[in-house]
């Protein structure tokens, strides 16, 4: 269970990211692929390499950068939702198509495009195939969002009804139901208001509201997935723009954590989920900035202070202590 979210500030800057909700640690790390890393593709055999560096979180299987979110030199962003239920995938390689498994769509992205139009143009072209990256890790059930510097969104889901693509109007994301059934649910929340209701007579009596945030009564506020979207949406449509890149970064991370998970809140299977990180990427100069669940403060990798035409990948330290900063 995750929440995505995308943000732009008056200073020409767009933010891109998520809470990363799950119950375990999958080996991730900050990590870099170069431009000229090459990998072989699962499907067809053959090796490959990236038209764009790529940076983001993400594990390393069997010399494989499996991302679960990410950016590119370019500036696109994309990252993967968990979408049970919903997902489908074929069972066969389909002739006349090119062929994914669903583990590979968001590096192909990455890789290969700047911009969500040209994703748009490409991915028409695309097939999702149910081919396991080795014996021992599963198939993802994910739905994915990619985002833009120009601020353009999109929704890219695969269902027995085939792959669809949607316009992200409101940047934001979560989990099953799909996407455009989440759109339609908002619809029930249109009187949710952040201005305080006046007082009312009822008969002879007088109602006055009892302290503040009386006219977001009825915002849902449970952890489900259909909960935390319009939980998000609503604050990013109050949210008043920011001045600057870092207070921008600032009310970014404060509104991840208004739909994060708590440990103890969501048990699954026996296990908590917990937002393990939280990322929040600059698309503009390529910086991923994330929190942990152990660690509030924020650490940060920087692309462009790399080697981005190098061969081999790049694994920087997942920092996941608490740090505290002492004034005296």
């Amino acid at each position: 269970m995750c929440t995505a979210l995308t943000l732009s500030t008056k200073d020409g800057y767009n933010l891109f990211g998520r809470n990363m909700d799950l119950a375990y640690s999958f080996n991730q790390a900050v990590t870099l692929v170069p431009r000229n890393y090459e990998y072989k593709d699962n499907i067809t055999g053959e090796m490959r390499k990236n038209k764009y560096a790529v940076l983001g979180m993400a594990s390393i299987i069997d010399n494989y950068p499996a991302f679960a979110d990410g950016c590119n030199e370019k500036g696109l962003g994309c990252a993967g939702l968990n979408f049970p239920g919903y997902f489908y995938v074929e069972e066969k390689l389909v002739e006349g198509k090119k062929n994914l498994a669903p583990y590979d769509l968001l590096l192909w992205i990455l890789a290969n495009f700047k911009t969500v139009d040209e994703v748009l143009d490409n991915i028409k072209n695309i097939e999702l195939v149910g081919i396991p990256l080795n014996d021992k890790t599963p198939i993802p059930t994910l739905h994915w969002i990619v985002s833009d510097t120009e601020g353009k969104s999109i929704v890219i889901e695969k269902t027995k009804e085939g792959l669809k693509t949607f316009e992200n109007p409101i940047g934001v994301l979560t989990n099953s139901p799909t996407f455009d059934w989440h759109m339609t649910n908002l619809n029930e929340y249109i009187k949710t208001t952040p201005i305080q209701p006046e007082p009312v007579k009822w008969l002879n009596e007088e109602l006055k509201p009892l302290g503040v945030g009386l006219g977001t009564k009825g915002l849902p506020g449970g952890l489900s997935g259909v909960d935390r979207f319009v939980r998000i949406a609503y604050l990013k449509a109050q949210y008043p723009q920011s001045e600057n890149v870092m207070s921008g970064i600032s009310q970014f991370l404060h509104m991840l954590n208004n739909v994060a998970m708590p440990r103890g809140a969501v048990i699954n299977e026996k296990s908590d989920d917990i937002t393990l990180y939280t990322s929040c990427m600059l698309l503009q100069k390529g910086i991923y900035y994330y929190s942990t669940y152990n660690n509030n403060g924020i650490s940060a990798v920087d692309m462009n202070k790399e080697d981005l035409d190098g061969k081999e990948i790049k694994r920087f330290d997942y920092i996941d202590e608490l740090t505290i900063k002492y004034q005296n």
